[in-house]
Formats: C-alpha cells, sequence, structure tokens
C-alpha cells in the first residue's frame, strides 16, 4: 500500500530474494540516523561526561560506545529489511564467541583502567606499594593508560602491570599523608640501663629539627631477644624527607650510643661440654698405648665484640 502511494513496484529482487521497497528505503533509514546517533553520543561523552578521565581512556570509551551503537543500529535495520539472515547470525555467534573468549582480559583491563580514573586510588608521580593480587611491587607511577599501568621501580627498572591486576590488589600510596613515621631497632646488651638508652635517644630526636613535636616521638622496650634487648624507636617526619631521614636517624643514633659507651652486641651462644664424658680421640691419630684417656671437659662462650 505505501508503495502504491509513492508509485513504487511491490517487491523487488536483492541477492535473489524478493523485498520490499519500503522495507529498503527503512533499514537506510535506520543505518544513517544510527551512525548519527553514535557520533553524538561520542562527542557528548569524550567532551562532557568523561572529562575525569585521561585523553586516551575517554577516547576509547568514546570508540567503544560509537561502535556500540552503530552495531545496534545495524542489527535493527537488518531486523526490518525482510531478508532471511539466520545463518549469518549463526555464524556470527560463533565468531562472537570466539573473539569474546579472546578479547576478554582486553575487555576487562579496559574496564578496570576506567574504574582506577574514576577511583584514583593513585596518580602520575606517587610512590605506592601494590600486593593482594600481584606480587610486592614498589614504585613510582608513570602512566596509567585505558589497558596497564607503568611503573618506575625503586632501582631505576620499569614495569608494566594489567590494570585489572592493579584494580583487584592491594595499593598503598605513600604521597596521600604529609607526614610519615620512622620505625628503627636499636639492639643493647642484657647489662646496660634501659631507661639512660632511652633518654639518650629521645633528647637525640628532640634535638633533630625534621622530626615533629606532634606526633611525638614513641620508644619502648619491644622485646627480650636471646643476645639482646630490642627497642622500637618510632618518630615522624615530614613526607618530602622521609627517605633521607630514615638513612640519617640509624647513623645518628648509632653514633649517640657510640659517644655513651652504650654496647649493641653480635649475637652471643654459651656451649657447656659435660666434664663427665672423655674426650673423643683424634680419629687420624692413634692414642697412645701407655696412658689412659684422661677425662676432660670444656666450657666454651662465644663472647660478642664490641662495635
Amino acid at each position: 500500500m505505501v508503495s502504491a502511494i509513492f508509485g513504487l513496484p511491490d517487491q523487488v529482487s536483492v541477492f535473489g530474494l524478493d523485498v520490499a521497497p519500503f522495507a529498503i528505503l527503512l533499514t537506510i533509514i535506520i543505518v544513517v540516523a544510527g551512525f548519527i546517533v553514535a557520533h553524538a553520543i561520542r562527542l557528548l561523552v569524550t567532551r562532557y561526561i568523561g572529562t575525569r578521565l585521561p585523553i586516551d581512556a575517554r577516547r576509547t570509551t568514546g570508540r567503544m560506545i560509537y561502535y556500540g551503537v552503530v552495531a545496534i543500529a545495524l542489527l535493527s535495520a537488518l531486523g526490518v529489511s525482510g531478508l532471511d539472515l539466520s545463518g549469518l547470525f549463526i555464524a556470527g555467534g560463533f565468531a562472537g564467541i570466539i573473539v569474546g573468549f579472546a578479547t576478554q582480559s582486553l575487555f576487562s583491563n579496559l574496564i578496570s583502567g576506567i574504574f582506577l580514573h574514576i577511583d584514583k586510588p593513585m596518580k602520575i608521580g606517587d610512590p605506592v606499594l601494590i600486593t593482594g593480587k600481584l606480587p610486592e611491587v614498589a614504585g613510582i607511577v608513570v602512566e596509567v593508560t585505558a589497558l596497564s599501568s607503568r611503573m618506575r621501580m625503586f632501582d631505576g627498572t620499569y614495569v608494566r602491570l594489567p590494570n585489572s591486576d592493579v584494580f583487584l590488589s592491594q595499593i598503598r600510596n605513600f604521597s596521600t599523608a604529609v607526614a610519615r613515621r620512622v620505625e628503627l631497632t636499636v639492639s643493647i646488651a642484657y647489662k646496660e640501663d634501659t631507661s639512660r638508652v632511652l633518654g639518650l635517644i629521645r633528647k637525640s630526636l628532640d634535638e633533630t629539627p625534621q622530626v615533629l613535636v606532634e606526633p611525638a616521638p614513641d620508644l619502648y622496650v619491644d622485646k627480650l631477644a636471646d643476645s639482646s634487648v630490642e627497642i622500637n624507636v618510632w618518630c615522624w617526619v615530614p613526607f618530602s624527607v622521609w627517605f633521607d631521614m630514615k638513612k640519617k636517624l640509624v647513623e645518628q643514633v648509632k653514633h649517640v650510643l657510640d659517644a655513651n659507651g652504650v654496647e649493641m652486641p653480635f649475637p652471643q651462644r654459651v656451649v657447656y661440654i659435660s666434664r663427665n664424658e672423655p674426650a673423643r680421640p683424634d680419629p687420624g691419630k692413634e692414642p697412645p698405648l701407655d696412658k689412659e684417656p684422661a677425662s676432660v671437659g670444656v666450657n666454651v662462650q662465644e663472647m660478642s665484640e664490641h662495635r
């Protein structure tokens, strides 16, 4: 009926199939409209909605939306065309399954990259420690793309991490705090007065300008170890000087204890040999026949050397 109004034939042959001209016209309109709508949505996402994303992730997201809308328009157009495309759909379904399995990790990294940009657990230039899903990775964030994150390790090497693994891992960001705690463990001999040693270390920290007054330094006896008494020294310093102060404070505490005669022992071990056991003869040397083997005992003590 519509064909008669416009003076068109009722059926035309397309690839050996009879199709109504109006169906062909409607198919063309849907395809053209699909491309126009896809282009408009991509511009909307890249220029307005996706402004929080970096430029590469924004473009990738825009392309995905564009091709998705175009695919929906093409399928809709084929649905109204009247063509029997059941065989093509079956083949396309198998191809889609194969492509889906092949690109599963790709899309997983892409989606994880988008969520990393939205959540922002780390940004370029941040020193971070990533644990959990990945083996322990520590370094400076260099780049976060749509598919992967690149880091410069503290030894100068670079590592590329898939975004899906980074997103599922624990990210410890060291740059988000103004101050960071320096933790030291000092071992002293059992003969030393712990109160005196704590006072010496605390005085040294109080005279260090970079050590913060609030939170105050915390010093306490932590453990009675096999060969020494272990003291934990905790103090807070500005984040920008944490690495330098950690190295400096170790040397500073060592110098203070040495200057005041505080012994920091090496591991000690006391070995006792019973006096009732006869000494074992040397296997390469036969004992003299005119003397009976004597019973000997030794008390050996490995004393620690003073630093």
